[in-house]
């Protein structure tokens, strides 16, 4: 067969990027059978973890040092680096007119590590390529790189940086590097939290500490520089796809097509994780879930990247759980969760006789799909999120990562039709005040946290967790509709690029 299309992905290589990546490539491998693919990532990827993964028209190139990670002191430059050179040289390679499949006619680019590449990208791969961004992430996120300060956004975060370097009162004696920083941390038009109400279309209305927060300050060091590097990614590309879903986000996404090209694909997840039927390989696990009624048990994970750093916090939500007889699951198979738990937190919860924890690598997916499982407690990455609505399984949020975590949760906590409750009490720092949406001021207290947890518990148990329940369940089914139907139209269009 003559093969027509040649996509060319660029993917950064941590769990969501890549699950949510191979489950849209699967789809626009099905839709068009004259394309071909080329997945371009860091050789410490292990591909073996992702089952899903197609084994035709399928190329994979994996680039840099397998044992990368392995090296004291490695940072995201050092990944980016590796990543960028072995894209470069990939590129290069394909783009000869020798070569079995045609050029690429479209690169698609992750929004991290591609932006110092992207001249030589371009040039690599020629005038008559298509170059997209691939946004695994909400378009309430999203949102925020491509508007201004004027309307809820941040993508003029440069200007309003001299604006206060040019100004010697503004400046403060500032260099323009501090006054950067200043700028992207608080992403309001301003150098500092001020209580600027932030509006994104199809979310209620949040103050700017708001936004973004969290206790995990491990990443923290590279989200200033990542959103420089984006805001100036997704003005430079033809386009961006995201992996929501009209159903979720139909008004933010409409809105971003004020800015720039919007390919709603809807929700991106491995084709199993639609199926309700998921086998738990894992025995203990699925004979504590075995041994529960209908939609009783917690499942507790923060995802492959964060976990609680706040001890206290973190024994509060346990004991809770433990005093009020909620069985719950905790999976801290992430790669930091052990820096962040005892040995005797774990014996803890094993002699309770309430609670399991699984210290090890699960399908988390196969344990959402069981029908003992009411509830996800997570930290709002969207992977996670997607993956529990559409088994119709609602959120309690607790956003952990500077980043997306609390616009997601705040996105699914605060809609018309809320699909997750939110855990408050434990922000810190600059959101460690009154939220937009009213309630109880945050004390951040011991005694707050675990009443907040207690009052969150009990709500799951009756006619507002109820309620919540049926949105979520709602939600679901509209994401598959539009997976199959709408979502699916988008990703043709995209495949025959």
């Amino acid at each position: 067969m003559t093969y027509q299309q040649h996509h060319v992905w660029h993917v950064w290589p941590a769990w969501g990027h890549v699950t949510s990546t191979i489950a849209l490539i699967t789809e626009m491998l099905e839709v068009n059978q004259s394309l071909v693919v080329t997945f371009v990532s860091h050789a410490f990827l292990d591909l073996n973890q992702y089952s899903d993964a197609p084994r035709d028209r399928f190329h994979v190139v994996l680039v840099g040092d397998p044992h990368l990670l392995k090296n004291k002191g490695v940072t995201v430059e050092d990944i980016t680096n590796q990543l960028s050179n072995g894209w470069i040289e990939t590129l290069q390679r394909i783009s000869d007119r020798g070569h079995d499949w045609p050029r690429p006619t479209a690169l698609i680019l992750d929004h991290i590590g591609s932006l110092e590449s992207l001249p030589q990208a371009r040039k690599a791969a020629g005038n008559g390529c298509k170059i997209l961004l691939y946004w695994a992430g909400s378009a309430a996120r999203l949102y925020s790189y491509l508007a201004p300060s004027s309307e809820g956004g941040f993508s003029d975060w440069e200007l309003i940086a001299h604006k206060y370097f040019s100004d010697e009162t503004l400046r403060q004696g500032r260099n323009l590097d501090e006054i950067v920083e200043h700028v992207c941390i608080a992403k309001n038009g301003h150098d500092a939290f001020n209580g600027t109400v932030i509006s994104i279309p199809g979310c209620k209305d949040i103050y700017d500490y708001e936004r973004e927060f969290g206790e995990f300050g491990m990443i923290r060091t590279v989200v200033s520089s990542l959103l420089r590097d984006t805001v100036t990614l997704v003005q430079a590309t033809d386009g961006i796809i995201c992996a929501s879903a009209m159903a979720l986000e139909g008004e933010t996404l409409t809105a971003c097509n004020k800015y720039t090209t919007v390919y709603p694909v809807g929700v991106q997840i491995g084709p199993k994780n639609w199926s309700r039927d998921g086998l738990i390989e894992d025995e203990r696990i699925r004979a504590y879930l075995d041994r529960h009624g209908k939609e009783e048990v917690l499942v507790i994970s923060f995802g492959s990247m964060v976990f609680p750093t706040n001890r206290a916090n973190f024994q509060a939500l346990i004991s809770t759980l433990n005093e009020m007889k909620y069985p719950f699951v905790l999976i801290i198979g992430g790669m930091h969760a052990k820096k962040f738990i005892n040995a005797s937190d774990i014996d803890n919860i094993q002699s309770s006789g309430v609670g399991l924890v699984c210290d090890t690598w699960v399908d988390q997916q196969a344990v959402l799909q069981h029908p003992s499982v009411g509830w996800l407690l997570a930290h709002g990455g969207w992977n996670s999120m997607m993956e529990s609505f559409v088994q119709g399984i609602p959120l309690v949020g607790w956003p952990l990562a500077p980043g997306d975590n609390a616009i997601n949760v705040a996105l699914a906590s605060t809609r018309d039709r809320p699909t997750a409750f939110e855990v408050m009490q434990i922000r810190a720092g600059s959101a460690k005040a009154k939220a937009r949406r009213g309630g109880p001021d945050i004390l951040g207290s011991q005694d707050a946290v675990r009443h907040e947890f207690e009052e969150i518990f009990r709500k799951t148990k009756g006619a507002e967790g109820k309620n919540i329940r049926a949105n979520t369940q709602q939600l679901a089914t509209e994401l598959e509709t539009e997976r199959r139907e709408a979502a699916r139209q988008v990703i043709t269009t995209l495949a025959l690029i």
